[in-house]
């Protein structure tokens, strides 16, 4: 294993980016709930107006979503395989750092998505959601991961161009 092929700056922002996101879902608020009538206790209380349990008005990433909290673990883990693979000097078939990349755009537009075009709740619990400091926290460590992961891609070289079948 040799530690000399790592680039320190881009080890550096993955590890910023990993932390990131995994700090921001399981701990940092990600939705926070307006305490409208239709929440607070009283004669028309709904316990399903609350979309973090029942009487919560901020809830993470992780209380929220049963599968994306792990996709987005999963995407966490994406830095330090790449770091692994460079420093082993594995052979890839695809550019270094392209799946870094693509697990950390993915996670961005998965991010991106459940806070901006469609939040979480139905019916009562969907009205009066607003995003919290958390879910950009998110947002922020899975571009970071996914410019990691491009910048390295960068780096590892055009490979040549092969021509499509059929073509002089």
């Amino acid at each position: 294993m040799d530690l000399s092929r790592l680039n320190r700056g881009r080890v550096a922002l993955g590890a910023v980016g990993s932390i990131l996101l995994v700090v921001s879902v399981l701990f940092l608020p990600w939705y926070s709930l307006d305490e409208n009538p239709q929440r607070l206790e009283g004669p028309d209380f709904n316990p399903d107006a609350f979309i973090c349990g029942s009487g919560e008005f901020e809830c993470t990433g992780f209380e929220t979503f049963p599968i994306l909290r792990w996709l987005l673990l999963l995407a966490a883990l994406a830095p330090p395989i790449l770091a692994w693979i460079i420093a082993r000097g594995h052979k890839l078939s695809y550019p270094t750092g392209e799946m870094t990349m693509i697990a950390g755009f993915t996670a961005a537009v998965l991010i991106a998505y459940n806070g901006i075009i469609d939040r979480p709740g139905s019916n009562i619990a969907e009205s009066g959601v607003s995003l919290d400091w958390g879910y950009w926290v998110a947002l922020v460590g899975a571009l970071l991961i996914a410019g990691v992961g491009y910048a390295r891609s960068l780096e590892s070289g055009a490979r040549a161009r092969r021509k499509a079948p059929g073509t002089v």
